[in-house]
């Protein structure tokens, strides 16, 4: 049995995923930081925003401490999340884009990754 604290780690880890994904769907590619001001050392912002939020998950359940059954739990919630934004709001269609293909591959994969881990909370055979 989960303590409501424990549920609380799976319930922050799965608002940070959708803030963190929020970044790549609502910011646009053409934001740039400027290093030097005179707009030769240019940086794109989304980024540099998506490897901090990516920090803060990874920081966040390295020092939450809770049982690893929940860390699991919460890991497998971001990654689903993550998984159904790319199947939601990747361009898979658009002619431009060349790499829908590998993408999609990819896509697949990580929707049978999302699959086994679900069907591994989901069996009866937890042992807690």
């Amino acid at each position: 049995m989960t303590s409501p604290l424990e549920i609380r780690k799976v319930i922050i880890g799965v608002v940070l995923a959708i803030l963190w994904m929020s970044t790549f769907i609502f910011l646009p590619s053409t934001l740039l930081i400027d290093w030097s001001g005179d707009y030769k050392n240019l940086t794109p912002l989304q980024p540099i925003l998506g490897f901090a939020g990516l920090l803060v998950i990874v920081f966040y359940h390295i020092f939450y401490k809770s049982s690893a059954e929940t860390t699991k739990l919460s890991l497998t919630a971001i990654l689903t999340i993550c998984w159904l934004s790319l199947i939601l709001f990747y361009p898979f269609k658009d002619p431009a884009n060349y790499n829908a293909g590998a993408v999609g591959f990819f896509a697949l994969i990580g929707g049978l990754a999302v699959v086994v881990l679900w069907v591994r909370f989901f069996s009866d055979e937890i042992i807690a």
